[in-house]
């Protein structure tokens, strides 16, 4: 049923329900699986010189360190991955990922690291689930049990 599955993975709570989803659902359907990470590297404050470089950097790293984890958790699970880091607002990149690997589906988590924020503007999820081009299941990350459209 999901040839090509596509999953947003930020290492908080509910980007890990949604990578063990579709870890799951990759294994049931044979899925091509691709984990994407988005860097939002803005600056908190009026930048400085050389703040938005550093900001950059400290947010590769931490991507580069999430994508590490996901693709060691699919390896347990004999599972390839793709794993793929992209700059930028995440909720479109997300809807931009799923595009452009002609996606099947795309698996959320809920709630991210910026969920205190996505209270007052709308969550990542939710944004990237009015833009996609295919389904979308959004995991919940308390319990693990999906929430789709």
């Amino acid at each position: 049923m999901f040839q090509r599955i596509v999953v947003g993975y930020d290492d908080s709570p509910g980007a890990t329900a949604a990578l063990t989803m579709a870890l799951d659902l990759a294994t049931v359907h044979h899925s091509a699986l691709t984990v994407v990470a988005v860097e939002e590297y803005l600056p908190h404050y009026g930048p400085v010189v050389g703040e938005i470089e550093d900001e950059r950097s400290i947010g590769e790293r931490t991507c580069r360190r999430w994508l590490a984890a996901a693709a060691e958790s699919a390896r347990q699970r004999g599972i390839e991955v793709r794993a793929e880091m992209r700059a930028g607002q995440a909720a479109r990149e997300l809807a931009t990922a799923a595009a452009e690997h002609q996606a099947d589906l795309l698996v959320l988590g809920r709630s991210g690291h910026s969920g205190i924020w996505g209270r007052f503007m709308g969550s990542t999820a939710e944004k990237a689930a009015r833009h996609a081009c295919c389904s979308v299941l959004v995991a919940h990350d308390s319990d693990g049990r999906p929430e789709g459209r």
